[in-house]
């Protein structure tokens, strides 16, 4: 009886799963904008806005799913498992836990809906650092000018998540909802854009010995080791 010798990939695939987080956080902020027209001062204001259901499902169906994706994805250290679970929980709280936000906004307990998003771009910034890190390691051979093309993209990435926590806090001393729009589109599309570059399926920022497919039936390269 003949065996067949087509290699299936692992059940959970760290580069898929990078995938699909960096794309739902990329387009959160731009499917909110178009559903609303513009018309919210925030995208978490997306929640309470009164002329569509689907802002609002769509807000919390994305953050469930990303935190979904963080729980299952166990990384590549310790310090990755773990640091994936606490951006999980945030995800969760930032979705249950409203702002104060817009014209209908309530707070059901004051101060979780700041304080999670605060920690979960906090988490997501030392993500960045940390790939970054494993990307330094891949400088001295046929990955490394793929490998330098992600670290440019990981520190500006890792900056501008920074910026969002830098912009949170300088609203509550200020409470322009502006500056809580910028921080939360500067921050989810930094987000999105450093997890899809470590998801190595993009070209340019990845080498031929570590590109990764979408849908890989076959042998995957034995170098795509992590960002």
């Amino acid at each position: 009886m003949a065996t067949s010798t087509t290699t299936l990939p692992p059940e959970i695939n760290q580069y898929t799963i990078k995938f699909l987080i960096g794309f739902v956080a990329l387009s959160l902020p731009i499917v909110e904008l178009v559903l609303s027209h513009g018309d919210i001062s925030s995208i978490s204001e997306s929640y309470w806005y009164p002329y569509s259901h689907w802002t609002r499902n769509l807000f919390v169906g994305s953050l469930f799913g990303i935190a979904a994706m963080l729980a299952g994805y166990n990384g590549t250290s310790p310090e990755q498992l773990l640091f994936g679970k606490v951006a999980a929980v945030a995800a969760v709280l930032i979705s249950i836990f409203p702002c104060y936000c817009g014209k209908e906004g309530q707070e059901i307990v004051k101060g979780v809906h700041g304080a999670s998003a605060g920690a979960l771009f906090a988490v997501l910034a030392w993500f960045c650092w940390d790939f970054i890190e494993i990307a330094k390691t891949k400088l001295h051979d046929d990955r490394r000018k793929a490998a330098q093309r992600r670290i440019v993209i990981y520190i500006a990435c890792g900056v501008g998540m920074l910026v969002a926590i830098a912009l949170f806090a300088l609203h509550f001393f200020t409470d322009s909802e502006r500056l809580v729009f910028w921080g939360e589109t500067v921050g989810l599309v930094s987000f999105g854009i450093s997890w899809l570059t470590a998801s190595h399926k993009l070209p340019v920022v990845t080498a031929p010995s570590e590109k990764q497919t979408i849908f890989a039936f076959g042998s995957s390269p034995a170098r795509a080791d992590g960002p």
